[in-house]
């Protein structure tokens, strides 16, 4: 079925979807197939073709520790924003080992 989805043939990809409440899900796909898929040389955020995902976390700093642990990297320092609507929210980018970007947002302690 991945060729007819995708009209690559030799498509073969593993898929996990991750339920979140309110009926959120998101779709992760790994291909595996062909064997001739070609690896993109890194891009920066302001590159074209760059994607990323924002997710909203509790604690930066536990989640940062534990991805270090499984070969994620940090792409920068994490910020706090000034200005628009995310302001006051902690964020900072991090590289999966395939290089893909995923965003972590941590909103600002609202109980002081």
């Amino acid at each position: 079925m991945a060729k007819e989805m995708t009209a690559v043939a030799g498509a073969e990809i593993k898929l996990a979807l991750l339920k979140g409440p309110v009926g959120h899900k998101i779709e992760l796909l790994e291909d595996l197939a062909p064997p001739d898929r070609k690896w993109q040389t890194y891009r920066r955020p302001c590159d074209v073709g760059h994607v990323h995902v924002a997710l909203i976390v509790n604690d930066l700093e536990p989640l940062l520790q534990k991805i270090a642990a499984s070969g994620w990297k940090a792409a920068g320092q994490p910020q706090t924003l000034k200005s628009g609507p995310n302001a006051g929210k902690r964020v900072v980018y991090v590289r999966d080992p395939d290089g893909t970007t995923i965003e972590f947002m941590q909103p600002p302690d609202r109980s002081a």
